[in-house]
């Protein structure tokens, strides 16, 4: 056992896990879920690189304080394994799904591997299930312990098949490098696994979860800060490569506010971005789920969607209108939301990027004229 060695690998993990966790408290603070079970994630492998280093420090060592540090620094180890994989797991669900109710149907028994070796560890502490200390205050992993590696390497897997699932459904996930968190995860406990003695499982770890941290600052940048939908630069980005692709059939639909600015002049501009996170809530009640909802510039928003048609396009537009409908009947709010919309599809063989915008806008603009003509 290199002592050295140790103290780096778990100095560095908590280094980066520290330095992740202050630099992502603004984020971490909005209310949603999935940041909260990032945190606790976050948090669980700080204190995991503290804990793993005092438990390499005490062993072997006499006295009974040592042999309480080894004991206690080895429960919490062995419980914080599965809970991490477990955390991991739902927090995979809740990044792509959003549901609290996925999450209470299907982690009632999801969970079960983990709570299982949990209580197994508490038990430990009476009866040497996963590891015994002697009495030279040394310890020894006794071959149960082996059964947590099989129920991470399990969970592990699970947050693969989610992420797939959710992806053969909808579409490929942007920001979300999932192999770049497993990756060190299960490099560092293949060799822990194979060189006794070895710390390696704690700051990999810190590793992936540092790399799902950057991914997630990337995200944001492509997120508008009002409304939680993707901004123009994100627009800009899956055009680039939605365009090249002939075989997407790519379909557009530009939403326009009627009456913006006399939200904004009677009301306020509290109530003018108040108007327009409900005009995205309409629309994303509105669209497929494999479609894209941005807010491309003030108050207009753009739905894309791959593999479109004429059909499509008209029925999105119809739930949209349908939406509003029973916003405005509902919500009771101060103002009454219309909105203009026009939609059409990407033409490979005419179409660039500015001219497809060009065909939504002038066919928006159609319908809000003959809106203003009205009044």
């Amino acid at each position: 056992m290199n002592l050295l060695a140790i103290a780096v690998a778990d100095y560095v993990g908590l280094v980066l896990i520290i330095a992740m966790l202050v630099s992502s408290r603004i984020r971490r603070s909005a209310p949603r879920d999935e940041f909260k079970i990032f945190s606790i994630i976050a948090i669980l492998s700080a204190v995991a690189c503290v804990v793993d280093f005092l438990v390499f420090y005490s062993d072997g060592k006499a006295g009974f304080l040592m042999r309480l540090i080894n004991h206690a620094g080895n429960t919490y180890c062995f419980i914080a394994n599965p809970v991490f994989a477990v955390a991991w797991c739902i927090y995979t669900d809740l990044k792509l799904y959003s549901s609290r109710a996925r999450i209470k149907r299907i982690y009632k028994y999801a969970a079960l591997p983990g709570a299982i070796l949990v209580v197994i560890t508490v038990l430990n502490l009476f009866i040497p299930l996963i590891y015994v200390i002697d009495s030279n205050n040394v310890y020894h992993r006794l071959p149960l312990s082996y059964a947590f590696y099989l129920v991470e390497a399990f969970y592990m897997l699970y947050s693969v098949i989610i992420l797939k699932r959710y992806e053969s459904r909808y579409d490929k996930v942007s920001f979300f490098p999932i192999f770049l968190m497993l990756g060190p995860i299960i490099l560092g406990s293949i060799l822990q696994i194979v060189f006794y003695g070895v710390s390696l499982i704690w700051v990999s770890c810190a590793v992936g979860i540092t790399s799902i941290y950057m991914a997630m600052q990337n995200e944001f940048s492509y997120q508008d800060t009002l409304t939680g939908q993707y901004n123009r630069a994100y627009l800009d980005y899956v055009l680039e490569k939605y365009s090249k692709n002939a075989d997407s059939k790519l379909g557009g639909i530009m939403v326009d506010v009627d009456y913006f600015k006399v939200i904004n002049d009677t009301f306020g501009h509290h109530v003018g971005d108040e108007a327009l996170i409900d005009v995205a809530r309409v629309i994303l009640f509105s669209k497929p789920d494999t479609s894209i909802l941005i807010r491309f510039a003030g108050d207009e928003f753009i739905v894309l969607m791959k593999d479109a048609s004429d059909e499509e396009l008209r029925k999105i537009v119809e739930n949209i209108r349908n939406e509003l409908k029973v916003f405005n009947e509902n919500e009771c709010r101060q103002y009454e939301l219309s909105l203009s919309i026009g939609y059409t599809l990407y033409d490979y063989d005419k179409d660039n990027i500015d001219s497809f915008f060009r065909k939504m806008d002038n066919n928006m603009y159609e319908e809000k004229k003959l809106k203003h003509a009205e009044r």
